[in-house]
This record gives structure tokens, sequence and C-alpha cells, in this order.
């Protein structure tokens, strides 16, 4: 990585800030920085017509018309700042988009198929870890499972552990927390 760009990399931590001296995972994933930057070029652009993701960008229009106008200013707009689009990865006019596991349409989101198949042939679980990994695939698709919750809690209390210390209150705790707009959750630690 050429030095200039390293204070590029540079992300957050709850122990302090670092940089990359070399990039991770090649140059076309960027840290959560890289996102950082592009919603500050894209700003006057986000939730107009550009959604960004990481290092993924969304142009959605209403009409061609618009579609073509919007990606022409957001192509200007990355020449400007000499960033450079990888094109074996983009998608131009597409009314359907493949995402993150899921397929993103005109008319709104769902699952993708080729999931639903790796669902339903996914091996009977004969360890935790295996009903770990299965319940980790099932419930990120949790929303478009109706009463997965309840469906899933059988299973779900097979994979709790037990309390693995007592907690000693002659030593400093962490409190780490965690909060979305239904529910927080948090846990203490020691040492």
């Amino acid at each position: 990585m050429k030095e200039a760009d390293i204070p590029k990399t540079t992300f957050c931590t709850h122990e302090g800030h670092y940089a990359f001296l070399v990039m991770p995972f090649g140059l076309y994933n960027a840290p959560s920085t890289f996102q950082s930057l592009v919603n500050n070029i894209f700003k006057p652009f986000l939730h107009k017509f550009v959604l960004i993701f990481f290092d993924d960008i969304w142009i959605y229009s209403k009409t061609w018309e618009s579609h073509v106008d919007h990606v022409d200013k957001c192509l200007k707009l990355l020449r400007e700042h000499q960033l450079f689009l990888k094109r074996s990865k983009c998608a131009f006019g597409a009314s359907e988009v493949e995402y993150l596991g899921h397929i993103v349409t005109k008319d709104g989101v769902r699952v993708d198929p080729k999931k639903v198949v790796d669902m339903k042939e996914w091996p009977c679980p004969k360890t935790l870890k295996s009903l770990r990994g299965f319940l980790g695939l099932t419930g990120y698709y949790r929303k478009f499972v109706k009463n997965y919750g309840k469906d899933a809690s059988p299973i779900n209390s097979m994979c709790t552990t037990p309390v693995l210390a007592v907690l000693d209150f002659n030593k400093p705790f962490i409190s780490e927390c965690d909060a979305s707009g239904r529910g927080i959750g948090a846990f203490f630690m020691q040492e």
C-alpha cells in the first residue's frame, strides 16, 4: 500500500484507532473507512438515488431516463475523486440484483431461491457446531418466515451454554452491549 494511502484505511475499535499497512483483502474490498469516504463523496445523492454498503454502490431510479442520468452523475463523481470500478463486478440497468442472499427488485426483496434449496438440503445436524451453523443460516432469513422465533425456540434451547464462571466482585467488569429499535442485549466479562 502506498504510504500516502495508509490513513485512508484507518478504523476505530474500542481499544483505539488502527490503520492497515497492507490492504487485507486486496484493493477490491476496502475496510469500513472506505464506506465513509464514498458516503461523504455521494452525500448529495444518498437516499435520493444512491445507496452504499461498504464497496457496493447501488443506483436506483423510477424511470430509465432518470437512471441513465443518475448513473452518469455517479460515474462522473467517481472519476472526479479518482475512484475506479472493476467492470466485471458492475451491473448496469438491471431490473433484479442478487445481494447478500437476497434478490432485490422494484417490487421488493425476497430470499434467493438458491439459499432456500441450501436450507432444505442441509444435512441433519449431529453436533452442536453443525446445529449452530444451521440456525445461523436460517436465522439470517427470519424476517421472511412467520413465527420463526417461536418455531425455532426448541432448537435454540439446545444451544444455550452454562455460566462459565462465577463473577468475582473484587475484579473489574467489562460491559459489552448492543441495541436495535426492538431490543437491547448486554453481557459482563472479566479478565
